[in-house]
């Protein structure tokens, strides 16, 4: 009977033990309720040893904060600031009427037509669709030649040349942006559009000062029907080679000023388009003549062919393109560029 008394009195101490912990029942009675893993419930301390003991029962769902309480809506902006009438539309696209002439591409700017014409872009169709059109056949800086007041501008535009009201870009300013419908716009009195920017043309053989720089008159009067030349950089012609003694080779070369010339240097090889090539340590490449070394610096470099962007000293072959993809430290090199396929 005494033994019966003590294990009774040693069962109610046990008791006694397991609620005081709260934090260890809690743990037990999770254990017990067992079943899915559930999210931890915070720790409630004393209370902690009730739920440990309701191990049959279901857990108390987690609590999740109340959602927040709607906000009302942004105000409504105001309204932008009324920036006045949109910009006036460009001038209106010249009634060309019902085009008649010789199928041409207007891509291949002064070589698509024969001398004395100009490739005009049939408006609506794709770029290389374009019916070549007889120009007036004025000359540059020729009073004579454009009579009448309203038009007394003699205007380069591709390989021919018309009579036009003057324009207002200056030398250096873009002339031309692409847009075959437009064409070349008239430059200032005094200047042509090379069908990139406006450049001084100038007397094939005459007064060697008449250019800047000293730069070399370019003959392009076969390319345009007319006695005619454009002011070109000073120095040998990197196209032909001219100016340069034989063995030579007239390369495209860039000034410590970051103009660019003409410069003669010994031949080094006569690699042509797409060719690897280097930089030789005294100057020049190992290109043909008429062809630039070009590629990323430490990289392989390959031959390419130079071009005018007009195609009025050296149009580039079928199939391609001039693209203006020179560049000095006075930035990109505009009238002048390298060949590449026609996309």
């Amino acid at each position: 009977m005494r033994w019966m008394v003590w294990a009774a009195c040693a069962l109610a101490l046990v008791a006694c033990d397991d609620g005081g912990d709260g934090g260890a029942g809690g743990g037990a009675g999770g254990a017990g309720g067992g079943g899915a893993d559930m999210a931890p419930i915070p720790d409630q301390g004393g209370a902690g040893g009730g739920a440990g003991g309701m191990g049959g029962s279901p857990p108390p769902v987690d609590m999740m904060p109340p959602p927040p309480r709607d906000m009302a809506p942004p105000r409504d902006m105001a309204p932008p600031r009324d920036m006045g009438p949109p910009p006036p539309d460009m001038a209106p696209l010249p009634d060309f009427g019902m085009l008649e002439g010789d199928p041409c591409d207007p891509r291949l700017r002064a070589p698509a037509c024969p001398p004395g014409n100009f490739c005009q872009h049939v408006p609506g169709r794709p770029p290389q669709f374009g019916v070549c059109q007889a120009g007036d056949g004025c000359r540059p800086g020729v009073a004579e030649d454009c009579p009448d007041p309203g038009r007394p501008y003699c205007h380069l535009k591709g390989g021919a040349t018309f009579c036009s009201p003057e324009g207002v870009l200056e030398e250096g300013e873009t002339c031309f942006d692409g847009d075959f419908d437009r064409g070349p716009r008239p430059c200032a009195e005094g200047l042509v559009c090379n069908f990139s920017v406006c450049q001084r043309p100038c007397e094939v053989g005459g007064d060697p000062a008449q250019c800047p720089d000293d730069g070399r008159c370019a003959d392009i009067s076969p390319r345009v029907g007319v006695p005619m030349g454009l002011c070109a950089p000073r120095g040998c012609d990197w196209f032909d080679g001219q100016g340069c003694m034989p063995g030579n080779k007239c390369n495209y070369s860039i000034r410590n000023d970051g103009v660019v010339v003409g410069s003669c240097f010994p031949e080094h090889g006569q690699n042509v388009l797409d060719s690897p090539c280097q930089i030789e340590g005294g100057g020049g490449d190992n290109c043909a003549q008429g062809y630039l070394c070009v590629g990323p610096p430490d990289q392989q470099r390959f031959c390419k062919l130079l071009c005018d962007t007009g195609g009025y000293e050296a149009p580039c072959p079928e199939r391609y393109t001039c693209r203006e993809a020179l560049a000095t430290q006075r930035g990109p090199v505009r009238g002048y560029g390298i060949c590449f396929i026609n996309q």
